[in-house]
């Protein structure tokens, strides 16, 4: 019975998921039924066998199943066992699925079209970790290959091609790159006047960014086109000056209240500030960035009391200074918080031109993206 059980077991994947799925108590009571309502012969001569008909069954059951085990995990070459080759069979079903999974996945990316830069990080950053996600199974399938390899002649784990995924990614990338220039282009940019020769070199990098086009997949081009043409339009309409001398005259340069008080305030962070002049209490200034690359203060209207609540500027750059008078800059003072004009006005005007300078540095410096506003204003 045992080795008729054993040649029944031998190869049958059927019989080895049955053995997987079944806890063995179980499958061994179900034989026993099996064997009671087949055989009614044993309940004949139950009499002549020490412990009757149970101990009949329990007999054939056991026999049965140790006969089982023994041709489930009996190799016959070419093939490997019938547990193993289930094995390999599931790991080629879970590893199949998995990868068409990813490339579902990457497949609805890769069709998504992006509007903005924002958008642009996003989707580039989720085909990305698609992608290395795919990877990761392809290494484990590697890892697997003996495994996957146990049935001699068995078809491969199917690897969908991301032909299309690769691509779109690919593009992606090139769109970043270029979105990237063309912010920076944009906070170049951003000043009140251009020198005519570095209009014309930011026009140049535009149309060099333009002739980049070509890399792109035709899904990217609106977003690429769109955002070159809003900063040509930006750097188009900043007035030129033709004695290529950054600084203007003190009337083109001068903020006035509105353009002081009415500037982009929204901070995404806030870095804080401490100073203490000694003549009064501590005071803190408050200090972030703009998206046009300007140094945005909030401090209380007045150091000591009534301090009047907290004012949000837009701060001057130091160029702004150049040509004021000292009551000029008293005038400008006046629409900022206090605290700056403690900290920056001294006795005459090239002084307080100075202290502004170094104030104007120490602020933006604690603030991450305006590093490179503060390398520019050095090389003034």
């Amino acid at each position: 019975m045992q080795e008729e059980a054993k040649s029944f077991a031998i190869g049958n994947k059927a019989l080895a998921a049955l053995f997987v799925h079944t806890p063995a108590g179980e499958l061994q009571r179900q034989i026993r039924l099996w064997l009671a309502e087949h055989f009614e012969f044993l309940s004949v001569t139950a009499d002549d066998v020490p412990g009757g008909t149970t101990g009949q069954l329990e007999l054939l059951s056991t026999a049965i199943m140790d006969g089982w085990m023994a041709g489930l995990g009996a190799a016959v070459p070419p093939h490997t066992d019938a547990l193993g080759q289930l094995l390999s069979e599931y790991a080629k079903r879970v590893y199949t699925s998995q990868m068409q999974h990813m490339k579902d996945i990457a497949g609805t990316l890769a069709a998504e079209e992006a509007e903005d830069a924002g958008q642009v990080a996003k989707l580039r950053s989720a085909l990305e970790s698609v992608d290395h996600k795919r990877r990761k199974i392809l290494q484990q399938m590697r890892s697997d290959a003996a495994l996957l390899n146990l049935e001699e002649g068995s078809s491969p784990v199917q690897n969908p091609s991301t032909a299309v995924e690769d691509s779109r990614l690919a593009s992606l990338i090139s769109l970043d790159g270029i979105l990237k220039q063309v912010k920076d282009i944009t906070r170049q940019a951003s000043v009140h006047v251009l020198s005519k020769s570095k209009k014309t070199a930011l026009l140049e990098a535009l149309d060099e960014l333009t002739e980049r086009m070509p890399s792109l997949l035709d899904i990217d081009h609106p977003c690429a086109q769109r955002e070159i043409a809003t900063a040509r339009q930006l750097v188009e309409t900043i007035p030129e000056q033709e004695n290529n001398n950054l600084l203007e005259q003190s009337h083109g340069r001068r903020p006035s209240l509105e353009s002081i008080s009415s500037g982009e305030t929204d901070v995404s962070q806030w870095n804080v500030l401490q100073f203490n002049t000694g003549s009064s209490a501590p005071f803190i200034i408050k200090c972030g960035g703009n998206t046009n690359s300007e140094l945005v203060i909030k401090a209380d209207a007045r150091v000591q009391e009534p301090k009047g609540g907290e004012l949000v500027r837009v701060v001057p750059r130091p160029c702004v200074l150049v040509n004021m008078s000292l009551e000029e800059m008293k005038q400008m003072f006046a629409q900022l918080p206090e605290a700056l004009s403690l900290l920056a006005l001294a006795r005459t005007a090239d002084g307080t031109r100075a202290r502004y300078s170094r104030l104007y540095k120490t602020l933006a410096m604690k603030v991450p993206s305006l590093r490179d506003v503060v390398g520019e204003l050095e090389k003034e």
